[in-house]
């Protein structure tokens, strides 16, 4: 017997995709287990801002939980209802794929920019590589869908 998607795993960059994103995983059926919001942020980042803000590692990691949490509200969910991660790492794409493992995810979401040519190659796509080396389903929802279909409102844990 099938016991279906219990926890999924939404990756996000904190970009404003990152509220529609965690509105597909409640609609795809994970109801009764756990939906977790994951961000990484890279070492690189945390030193830019101490550079220009003097501010202790733990207050950016605050900061972080506080936007994720407000791009919570902004689509309706409880912030109760969603687990909220802050990891550091120097490759996003593994972090994701290893925060999946840790938490025997049966989903992952992510959303995509949708870059191509040179910006991508300059840049990268965290979402190929996920998708490329991740042992479990991946759903992938590219910006130009979001931008057309909006936020689903009214969404409720």
């Amino acid at each position: 017997m099938e016991r279906g998607v219990r926890t999924v795993l939404v990756a996000t960059d904190l970009s404003p995709i990152t509220g529609p994103l965690l509105s597909t995983a409640v609609q795809v059926g994970c109801r009764e287990g756990a939906i977790v919001a994951l961000h990484v942020y890279t070492p690189e980042d945390y030193v830019e801002v101490r550079r220009e803000t003097g501010m202790a590692v733990d207050q950016y990691i605050a900061n972080l939980r506080a936007e994720m949490r407000y791009q919570l509200e902004q689509v309706g969910l409880s912030a109760a209802a969603v687990r909220l991660e802050v990891v550091e790492g120097w490759s996003i794409p593994k972090q994701i794929l290893a925060a999946a493992e840790r938490l025997h995810a049966d989903l992952i979401v992510m959303g995509t920019h949708g870059r191509s040519g040179f910006r991508r190659a300059l840049m990268g796509s965290v979402a190929e590589e996920v998708l490329r080396h991740a042992q479990r389903p991946v759903l992938i929802i590219p910006q130009t869908v979001l931008d057309v279909v909006g936020p689903r409102e009214g969404v409720a844990v």
